[in-house]
């Protein structure tokens, strides 16, 4: 197996650098102190008496100022500080734009809570961004009951990258070469933006988040075992990406420039206009890249009692064009009503001219191998209009609420190939059509002081038509509509923390190739906490997720861009069901959090890529192949190393075993790996801020074989100029050139390796300006829905 080579390769120094110093901080601490005391309040903006979220909350002991614990406020502008000792505090409060606020001196008595019935109010900075710098900075994570929380806003990537290049930052996460997302290796993952999936319908995640700018990321939240509220579908979990939400009252914007490596630029405008009454925004981007993809695959398959080896080589440009433009509008009709509308469009071109060499012989053959040139040109214009609404009641009871919110996004994408071999033209083209239109319910009710329950309703329906009008018979129609219900029960007592959950969802999935299939099905949802002291937390979560064929995996035709592989749907998918266990250790002391996960994920019948050749041509189907069991164990330490360095890092054990089905036989695939990430973050004051970000992965099983081991680095510089009103970044991607994507499948009479290599060392240069002033109001709310299946490629 691996994991002896993997040790021997230098993790198990690794291993020892993340699991030692948390056991010589756990024994250092004291078990006997009594901390059963507690502070709670409320926070609230001067102007408009709104409650303010993410306000932070510290408190520090007297007299000598240390440090004890923070917290930061919710929704409501509620905070609470418990496992508190009997002493003397005193507590401050901050937030961006707002003039900091320190208490007097507080008493706490032993098991007194303490409750501030006034609230604490915090007056608006009014200065202009030129005349003050904010030093001050969010933790860069923090673990909540049911999700991580990476505050990635302050990152000199956020200011120059990509979406998909800040989310390469996050400590459980991966972005693969071609732009594909991971969460702990799995390619199965929900990708949603403020909750919502609509933003990314009609696209892959991975081209959708690489076309928009990570100026507008606040915070990433990673949900690995989702609750009821979240639409079921699913196998790995959640990225849930918050948009940033213009607070500024008046008229506020930023622009920004980008040039890059081998002809890459772009550009982007954001505009706000707020009166507290009457809100309106705006923004346009627009990208232009061009990159090389190239790969090279060797086959070797029998044939009779011979071997033929099969050489491809291609050498492919990708030109990537894209004009993304949003429009929206608040209006608070009073202070429990809040209405909201927004229209985004997407406007995208893509080109794809590659060449492919093919070189055949048999293995027992002297004569010169048979070669192929093949000339390939594929054009995709894609169209995308997205319309959102929502609305907010609040009623006269504190934290009841009701909220509506409504979505329905067209697609309309237009695929034109054309392709040169030996002399003559074969051409393809498909239009396709997608629609889809989601409506969500929630409702939200207090019990008492420290509880509440939560339901709602949603239905989803999502349409795709493909059109072929040279050849009738290649039309393809896909119909997926979903209703769901949840309930929540959640709330605090003490030290305990709790959310009790259960959803019901069916949906129904049929298309014009005989592929009908409906499910109703309950999943239940559980989240613990237990506060073991004041430094100490305990979480165990357990959710159940379903995972349904998609358009792209029940389609029985392809293009012909590569006709030595294929990749075909198949008819007849079924869902397949995922059990994801959890157990969570966080210890946090005065400069280190340690973070300890213990999960399991049970899939039985799992939909996954499978290749096999017929008439010497490898083609890649979906099949329900048999089950998967995916265990793992994380360590992740962050670490303030003094006031300007700041390091995070990530080791995660994976154990992965897939077992063949009845009807898809393969041998049995088990092995151990590893995944590792160091994140540095240098605030250099006056000078600039360093972020460098290195990965590595081990060799990791798939179901027919496994991937190459992969190592990179990415670097990033940021500094603000000209008094804070404008910054420039630079990103650097790989920067030693090393990030490659390999993978060797085998199968019945075949083997075959197969090299991806896209453009690395990539550098982008970005200049950002900001105008107007910042001034805190109101803060939307997001909600949960949606879902978007994808899969590593073999």
């Amino acid at each position: 197996m691996n994991l002896k080579r993997n040790f021997r390769n230098g993790l198990l120094p690794v291993f020892l650098f993340f699991l030692i110093p948390g056991m010589q901080s756990y024994a250092q601490d004291n078990p006997k102190t009594l901390t059963n005391s507690s502070l709670k309040g409320f926070v609230i903006e001067s102007g408009e008496q709104k409650p303010l979220e993410y306000a932070t909350v510290s408190i520090y002991s007297l007299p000598d100022s240390v440090l004890v614990k923070g917290t930061i406020t919710n929704r409501k502008g509620e905070f609470e500080l418990i496992g508190l000792m009997s002493s003397s505090y005193f507590y401050k409060l901050e937030y961006l734009g707002f003039e900091s606020y320190s208490s007097e001196p507080v008493l706490l008595k032993e098991n007194e809570n303490l409750f501030l019935s006034n609230p604490l109010i915090l007056h608006a900075n009014t200065q202009n961004l030129s005349e003050v710098e904010v030093n001050g900075n969010r933790d860069f994570s923090r673990v909540e009951l049911d999700k991580t929380v990476y505050n990635v806003s302050k990152s000199p990537v956020s200011d120059g990258g990509t979406i998909n290049e800040v989310l390469a930052t996050i400590p459980k996460l991966n972005v693969t070469a071609s732009g594909g997302i991971e969460l702990r290796g799995s390619s199965d993952v929900k990708i949603l933006i403020d909750g919502k999936l609509s933003g990314l319908l009609g696209m892959s995640p991975g081209d959708v988040l690489s076309n928009m700018p990570a100026a507008d990321v606040d915070r990433v939240e990673v949900i690995t075992s989702p609750s009821a509220k979240y639409d079921a579908s699913g196998s790995a979990g959640i990225v849930n990406i918050i948009m940033k939400k213009e607070r500024a009252k008046g008229f506020n914007g930023n622009v920004s420039a980008t040039i890059g490596t081998i002809n890459k630029h772009s550009g982007r405008t954001a505009l706000s206009f707020r009166t507290g009454k009457l809100n309106f925004s705006g923004s346009y981007s627009y990208q232009n890249d061009w990159s090389g993809r190239d790969y090279s695959v060797m086959r070797f398959t029998e044939i009779e009692d011979n071997i033929e080896m099969l050489n491809v080589n291609a050498d492919i440009d990708f030109g990537n064009r894209s004009h993304i433009s949003q429009v929206g509008m608040d209006y608070l009709i009073n202070e429990k009503n809040t209405f909201s509308l927004s229209l985004t469009n997407r406007n995208v071109k893509q080109n794809s001219n590659g060449d492919y060499k093919y070189s055949r012989n048999l293995a027992t053959s002297s004569a010169s191998p048979n070669e192929t040139l093949r000339e390939s040109a594929v054009d995709i214009d894609l169209d995308s209009w997205v319309y959102n609404a929502s609305f907010i009641h609040m009623f006269a009871k504190k934290g009841q609420e009701l909220s509506i919110d409504a979505s329905y996004t067209n697609n309309d994408a237009e695929n034109y190939g054309n392709y040169i071999e030996s002399g003559s033209m074969t051409n393809d083209f498909y239009d396709s059509d997608r629609e889809e239109a989601i409506v969500q319910l929630d409702y939200k009710q207090p019990i008492g002081e420290s509880a509440s329950i939560e339901t709602g309703y949603l239905f989803r329906t999502n349409e795709i038509n493909y059109k072929e009008p040279i050849d009738i018979s290649t039309a393809f129609n896909y119909k997926e509509s979903i209703q769901g219900l949840y309930f929540l029960f959640g709330g605090k007592n003490d030290h305990f923390g709790y959310q009790l959950g259960l959803r019901s969802e069916y949906s129904d999935i049929n298309t014009n190739e005989n592929y009908k299939e409906d499910y109703l099905d309950f999943f239940p949802s559980i989240h613990l906490s237990y506060q073991l002291s004041d430094n100490k937390q305990l979480l165990l979560t357990y959710s159940k997720m379903i995972y349904r064929p998609d358009s792209r995996m029940v389609n029985p035709f392809q293009n012909l861009q590569d006709p030595e592989n294929q990749r075909l749907g198949t008819k007849d998918l079924g869902a397949y069901y995922t059990h994801m266990p959890e157990l969570t250790f966080v210890y946090k002391r005065d400069k280190i959090t340690y973070t300890t996960n213990l999960y399991y994920l049970y899939k039985d019948n799992i939909i996954n890529q499978f290749r096999w050749v017929k008439d010497d041509v490898a083609i890649v189907t979906f099949e329900n192949l048999g089950s998967k069991h995916y265990a793992g164990i994380d360590f992740n330490m962050e670490t303030k190393l003094n006031e300007w360095w700041s390091v995070n890092s990530y080791l995660s054990g994976i154990y992965q075993k897939f077992t063949s089905s009845s009807e898809v036989s393969f041998p049995t695939n088990d092995d151990f790996g590893f995944f590792a990430k160091l994140t540095s973050i240098m605030r250099i004051p006056k000078w600039f801020t360093f972020q460098s970000t290195f990965r590595y992965e081990t060799e990791m099983p798939v179901a027919q074989g496994s991937y190459d081991p992969c190592f990179h680095a990415d670097f990033a510089f940021g500094k603000r100029i000209m008094k804070g009103k404008a910054s420039l970044s630079l990103y650097i991607y790989d920067v030693l050139n090393s990030n490659k994507f390999n993978v060797n499948t085998s199968g019945d009479r075949f083997k075959q390796r197969m090299k991806y290599k896209f453009e690395n060392r990539v550098a982008n240069f970005t200049f950002r300006y900001y105008f107007g002033k910042k001034y805190n109001v109101l803060k939307s709310k997001t909600h949960s829905n949606g879902v978007q299946h994808s899969e590593k490629d073999i």
